[in-house]
């Protein structure tokens, strides 16, 4: 005999919130890898300001893709984008202390130092946009 959840279950329901952050994230990721790899191969920027810039135009990609795909929210626009951007700035931080200290101090290829980033900032990205962005008044 087969159990299934039911479509209700919270639990499934923050999964499947989750995986649609990773996707938006993916996209807002892929932003942000593109301009940095074009500022450090096309332009010769240092590889930490060029992901600083990139972590900047990857939030852009993902405030859009996580108000409207993710959590739907009605949160009027002028109080979740300012507190995205303080969720994001603190992501940015946490990114660009992983980098420096993957380059700088552990001497790793500044992609591998991305990608360490990149797993510690979705996950407090999506903690912090669910529990205090994006959450509607009634939760």
């Amino acid at each position: 005999m087969q159990h299934s959840e039911p479509a209700s279950d919270p639990k499934i329901a923050v999964l499947r919130q989750f995986l649609h952050f990773a996707v938006a994230g993916a996209i807002g990721t892929g932003v942000h890898y593109c301009v940095l790899i074009a500022l450090v191969q096309l332009a010769d920027f240092a590889s930490v300001v060029a992901s600083f810039i990139g972590y900047i135009a990857g939030a852009l990609t993902n405030y859009l893709l996580s108000r409207y795909y993710v959590f739907r929210s009605t949160v009027p626009h002028y109080e979740a984008l300012a507190k995205f951007f303080i969720v994001a700035l603190i992501g940015l931080v946490l990114n660009t202390l992983v980098m420096a200290a993957g380059v700088y101090l552990l001497n790793w290829y500044y992609i591998v130092a991305q990608v360490a980033a990149t797993v510690l900032v979705l996950l407090w990205n999506f903690a912090g946009n669910k529990l205090w962005t994006f959450r509607e008044k009634s939760q």
